[in-house]
């Protein structure tokens, strides 16, 4: 599904968020990935769904050139890529329906899209859609009355109306407690297994990843530290990926300089 060959991104202030990573994707796969606060995980998923451009490397999505698209080719291939972000991006003051439609705009009329927010097209699919996800009965509620793992739930239904290809979650569950986190990661693995949708995952929570995801990528200032099956993590991938080496290249070091065995589910999310 993607391929990517030396990708980097540069900012203008001379930040490079990702720094030559190359990665292979396969439809309907499952990955996570993993890392500290700033490792590029954000970036490198703003780049996987077409919303910024890479400053060097190659990047295909199904075969096709990414940075050879533009106009009508660009939108039809972003229509293939559902994003869940950290923060819903709902329109709080809506109702529930017209965010989960939201998901529709892309092939919408300017038109047919102002006319639904008066009259809601397709209720049906996003009745559907809400009651794969759990919360039917809020159709018609006002999205800021619900709880934040409602709203995320909102925002898993409005990708569903979309019917993309590739579902990319970035940090889907960070805003939730445990408990709902689990259910809501959950919930995303099983729409991937029974649609064959590619899910990519970006998680804070190690023991999440540990726990639903067979392939683990690790990333640490740009780069790729580690793309491995579950079962060959390795303490010592994860002490290198959140608190590093020591000068000599011994044992990792703790927060305080200490080599010091480390306990790493959950880690924290930035040392």
């Amino acid at each position: 599904m993607y391929r990517a060959e030396k990708l980097s991104k540069m900012f203008p202030d001379g930040l490079v968020a990702v720094d030559g990573i190359d990665l292979a994707i396969k439809k309907g796969e499952q990955v996570t990935f993993i890392g500290p606060s700033g490792a590029g995980k954000t970036t490198l998923f703003r780049m996987l769904n077409l919303t910024i451009p890479s400053t060097s490397g190659r990047l295909f999505l199904d075969g096709l050139e990414v940075p050879g698209l533009s106009g009508p080719r660009l939108k039809e291939a972003r229509r293939r890529i559902g994003t869940i972000y950290q923060q819903q991006n709902l329109v709080p003051r809506l109702k529930v329906v017209h965010n989960v439609l939201a998901g529709r705009l892309g092939l919408w009329s300017t038109g047919a899209a102002l006319f639904s927010l008066v009259r809601p097209a397709e209720v049906e699919r996003a009745y559907g859609a809400l009651q794969r996800v759990g919360i039917p009965e809020k159709l018609f509620a006002r999205t800021d009355e619900l709880s934040g793992g409602q709203q995320q739930r909102v925002a898993i239904a409005r990708v569903l109306v979309q019917d993309p290809e590739v579902i990319l979650a970035d940090e889907p569950v960070s805003s939730v407690d445990p408990t709902l986190a689990t259910s809501l990661v959950r919930l995303l693995k099983e729409i991937s297994t029974e649609s064959g949708k590619t899910l990519l995952m970006n998680l804070h929570s190690v023991e999440l990843a540990l726990s639903f995801f067979q392939r683990i990528i690790g990333l640490r200032d740009g780069k790729i530290l580690f793309d491995s099956a579950t079962a060959e993590i390795t303490e010592e991938h994860l002490r290198e990926l959140y608190t590093g080496w020591s000068p000599e290249g011994d044992a990792p070091l703790d927060r305080n300089g200490h080599t010091t065995p480390l306990s790493c589910r959950p880690l924290p999310r930035a040392l």
